[in-house]
């Protein structure tokens, strides 16, 4: 099972653009080489704090997590490894400094139905391709719902086969989905993306009068099941990525 770390970091605003340029041209391309995948960064524009910046970084599992920590990671222990990362590692050196704390929550990833596809990678290896993204003014809609006891099959498969496709027809791409080990029992995570901000808010669940009727019955009959605990928009800060 995959997982998705989202990790909060306080960096001074005068900081920032400096730890965004370390991060993409130095830490999120040796990720790569490490077969982890940096999917969103930026700042959160509505329903969470404006003074920190966020990644969200997808792995094969925690035994991948760990390889890829600075210092005792077995990546950085590997003579291969370090040779072909060596002129990236330069570039991030100092990154850790910009940073005055940071946080991180830790999403278990349904690998069917999320985007992100790690790997252990050995040196030599086939590279990972850098993830897809719409790019700086674009927006990531993290959902959180509680769904009821034994309703989780009927929520996926009413996503899956009628909200996210409409969502797709309509130029917004799933990311990923999964649960918060730590969370309450039944709660399930959403990750979307839109092309900005006026498009997440077309497209925003409320009531959907130009919509398809089995697009609109289909987001009746998940609200049955399925209560909505928060929404959250994150602004994306970064050209990192496969423009799509």
């Amino acid at each position: 099972m995959a997982i998705l770390v989202q990790r909060e970091f306080r960096v001074a605003p005068a900081d920032r653009a400096e730890f965004e340029r370390q991060s993409r041209e130095g830490l999120w391309p040796a990720f790569l080489h490490f077969g982890a995948l940096m999917v969103a960064y930026g700042t959160w524009s509505f329903g969470g704090d404006s003074d920190v910046v966020l990644t969200h970084t997808a792995y094969a599992d925690f035994d991948h997590w760990e390889a890829t920590r600075a210092g005792r990671g077995a990546f950085y222990h590997d003579p291969a490894m370090l040779d072909e990362t060596a002129a990236l590692r330069l570039v991030y050196a100092e990154r850790n400094r910009l940073v005055a704390s940071s946080r991180a929550r830790v999403i278990d990833l349904d690998d069917t139905l999320s985007g992100p596809r790690p790997f252990y990678r050995t040196p030599g290896g086939p590279l990972a391709e850098a993830p897809p993204t719409f790019g700086p003014g674009s927006v990531i809609a993290e959902w959180t719902h509680a769904v009821a006891d034994g309703a989780l099959d009927q929520f996926v498969t009413l996503s899956r086969d009628h909200l996210w496709p409409w969502l797709a027809a309509e130029g917004a791409r799933v990311v990923a989905f999964g649960r918060d080990p730590l969370a309450a029992a039944g709660e399930v995570v959403t990750l979307v993306a839109y092309r900005s901000l006026a498009e997440w808010h077309r497209l925003v669940p409320r009531p959907m009068r130009d919509v398809p009727a089995g697009v609109r019955t289909a987001r009746e009959q998940r609200a049955l099941v399925a209560r909505l605990v928060r929404g959250r928009v994150l602004g994306v800060g970064t050209v990192f990525g496969t423009t799509s």
